[in-house]
């Protein structure tokens, strides 16, 4: 782009100069009535300003319009650069080695914490599994304990009923022999 704009800057100083040299002979080729030749010569008299002054001051404004132009394509070339080498950090000076180590710092950290919530979900899901298989066998030991229960129940009925039939037994086993013992038949001669 400098280039160009060099290019442009100098040819348009080529031209006012060459404007100014042939002046004498462009001029009445250019200007073909004679109405619009006395009003320029009557505006070039009336502000007091001769023909090759006026050329040289339009080459003048030309030359600075040209070196604005090269400014301001200077200008962009290096923004662009700049904005190319954002990603490219070269580390030439302690600040920007400084400022390279912190952002890598940083990206190590946030890594870290990214690992550290992604295995916090994991610890609270497991959690949440574990409160629900927590929850389950509670119910269950719940149920085992009412199952329990019944059976303590049962078994108490059930030695209630042992000891009756125990009871019973005993007093089967004393009236028998009271009833038999008083009188055994008598066998004869």
């Amino acid at each position: 782009m400098r280039p160009l704009m060099l290019t442009l800057g100098a040819t348009l100083l080529i031209a006012a100069l060459a404007l100014i040299a042939l002046d004498p002979l462009l001029l009445p080729a250019q200007v073909q009535s004679q109405e619009l030749k006395e009003s320029l010569k009557h505006w070039v008299t009336a502000t007091g300003l001769d023909t090759v002054v006026l050329l040289f001051g339009l080459a003048a404004v030309l030359l600075l319009a040209a070196a604005l132009g090269v400014v301001f394509a200077t200008r962009t070339r290096r923004r662009r650069e700049r904005q190319s080498e954002e990603g490219h950090i070269a580390p030439e000076t302690p600040r920007t080695l400084a400022m390279a180590r912190w952002i890598e710092e940083g990206r190590q950290l946030f890594t870290l914490w990214q690992e550290r919530v992604e295995r916090l979900d994991e610890l609270q899901h497991r959690l949440t599994a574990t409160a629900l298989e927590i929850d389950q066998l509670r119910a269950h030991v719940i149920y085992l304990s009412q199952e329990g229960e019944a059976i303590l129940l049962e078994r108490d009925q059930l030695r209630s009923v042992l000891a009756r039939i125990g009871v019973l037994i005993e007093r089967a086993s004393e009236v028998r022999p009271g009833a038999v013992g008083g009188a055994t038949p008598e066998v004869g001669p």
